[in-house]
Parts: C-alpha cells; structure tokens; sequence
C-alpha cells in the first residue's frame, strides 16, 4: 500500500496550502518516526530512502 494515497496528498496539500514549510515539517516529522518504527523491526537498521515516499511528493514543482 502506498502511503499517502492520492487523496490523502490533496487533503495535506490543500490544509497545508498557505504554509509549505510546516507540511514540510509534518511529513519529516512522520518519516523519522517511521524510520525508528522500521529500525526497531529490523534490528536497529534505519531503511533508507524513504524521502520518495514521505517528503519528495509535497515539494514544489518547477
């Protein structure tokens, strides 16, 4: 399952409209949080690149 689904990317992009910097902060703040989630499962390795599916979407087009 691909997080955040395509609804869930419109409803952060529209509350977060006005204010990219604290989208920007909220989904880094979900990334490290299940970057330490994933490490636990997997005996202490942080995954990597999980930039693509947390944070690289909400940046700005250009």
């Amino acid at each position: 399952m691909v997080w955040p689904c395509s609804t869930a990317k419109l409803t952060l992009l529209a509350r977060y409209r006005e204010c990219k910097a604290e989208l920007k902060e909220f989904l880094v703040n979900l990334r490290e949080t299940a970057a330490d989630d994933l490490a636990e499962l997997d005996g202490g390795h942080r995954p990597a690149h999980l930039d693509d599916r947390f944070t690289a979407w909400a940046a700005p087009r250009g």
